[in-house]
């Protein structure tokens, strides 16, 4: 669950609180709105540094800091938008506006051309495994084309649409509403599988450097960061990028930031390399976890939507756990005061204290991800579990951060 202990490295420091919210879809959202909740209460939310954001997490976060400055505003700005749900916003965009069409455009010619181009290769390669034709080259240029077909909208792209109309407008990373606060909105990158990180100071990917052009929205950095693949296709967008002092334009197809880390723990952690990402001093983390815990031992998800998300499921459970026993190894050793994870998947009986109310895990832990209205009984779960295992794991692990 947490973390700390007296160490030499961070003693004497001033602490330096890094938050992180994972992804999840609206469950995640209504969870962490009970989280913020009560590190407001505790007088922590303001004195968090930079926060880190992947998937539903991004759009909580993100509204957190570029929306209004009051609390209680966003809280009740927030409840609107849960039991309203985002599904519908989205579906407004593609059918009452030019997204349709230019949606459509996309899949009759794109997709149709894609998908000759894809057969036309798959019967070169089995004829020159057969007959020895050297056709490799055309094969590769036939998916270079395909690679290279232009994506005039999707359904990702309205959903961007449908974030600024609803939440950010033409807000762009580097317009923080807070003060001192610093923002990373996590996505991933399918052409290189890596992480690619939108920034309120910079944003990128390693293997692309940073971004030169004018400075992304935050509906662009939240809608690439929330696009769960099953559902939503890549973010198709082109950059003008500087790494190593030289200047080049590449095209990035963003996903969901959960498919590289689900947690956005990882850009928190010491000693990581400013030629990588920006690097903070990160004495405390907090991390909020929407994650469903354990999984059940029910079914054979032989079916290709069952097998595929349990699949994910357990990958993602294998990342998590490493990067909780890197924090546990950062505490130790030095590098960290302490960490905290509030967890909505979190076993009840391992819990240092139960309130009598609780909010028991099997009541929420299975509660959709998607974006679709949330009643008001599911929130008021979802949301007051999430506010009490915040108090009992600050109250018991990070105490000396409060008033």
């Amino acid at each position: 669950m947490s973390t700390n202990a007296p160490n030499t490295n961070t003693e004497g420091r001033k602490p330096f609180i890094a938050l992180a919210l994972s992804g999840g879809g609206a469950r995640a959202m209504a969870f962490h709105l009970g989280c913020l909740r009560a590190l407001h209460d505790r007088k922590i939310l303001s004195k968090v540094r930079v926060i880190s954001t992947v998937s539903g997490g991004s759009v909580l976060g993100a509204y957190y800091a570029y929306g209004p400055a009051d609390f209680d505003t966003f809280d009740k700005n927030v409840v609107s938008l849960l039991r309203s749900g985002i599904q519908g916003a989205i579906a407004r965009e593609v059918l009452f506006t030019a997204q349709l069409p230019k949606i459509l455009a996309t899949l009759l010619v794109a997709g149709t051309v894609s998908i000759v181009l894809g057969i036309a290769g798959m019967l070169l390669s089995l004829v020159r495994r057969l007959v020895g034709l050297p056709s490799i080259s055309i094969e590769r240029g036939l998916a270079a084309v395909a690679r290279n077909l232009p994506i005039w909208a999707s359904l990702t792209s309205a959903f961007e649409r449908a974030l600024a109309r609803r939440l950010f407008g033409g807000t762009t990373m580097s317009e923080v509403a807070r003060s001192d606060l610093e923002v990373v909105v996590n996505a991933c990158d399918l052409r290189t599988g890596t992480a690619f990180r939108f920034g309120s100071r910079r944003s990128g990917g390693w293997r692309y450097g940073d971004i030169t052009g004018p400075t992304p929205t935050v509906a662009k950095a939240v809608a690439a960061s929330a696009a769960f693949p099953i559902l939503l296709p890549p973010l198709i967008e082109t950059f003008d990028f500087r790494k190593g002092g030289r200047e080049h334009r590449a095209t990035v197809a963003l996903t969901d930031g959960g498919v590289f880390e689900n947690l956005g723990v990882s850009v928190l952690e010491p000693g990581r390399s400013q030629d990588i990402t920006v690097a903070y001093p990160t004495t405390h983390i907090i991390s909020l976890n929407a994650g469903a815990g354990q999984m059940e031992s029910e079914g054979t998800h032989f079916w290709w939507i069952g097998r595929v998300a349990r699949s994910f499921s357990a990958v993602h459970r294998k990342v998590q756990d490493a990067t909780y026993q890197r924090l546990h190894q950062y505490v130790e050793c030095g590098e960290l005061e302490a960490f905290g994870m509030v967890y909505l998947g979190q076993q009840d009986n391992r819990l240092p204290c139960c309130p009598p109310d609780l909010v028991r895990r099997e009541e929420v832990n299975n509660y959709p991800t998607d974006f679709a209205p949330i009643s008001h009984d599911n929130l008021e779960l979802l949301t007051k579990r999430g506010e009490q295992l915040t108090r009992i794991i600050v109250d018991r692990y990070l105490s000396e951060l409060g008033d």
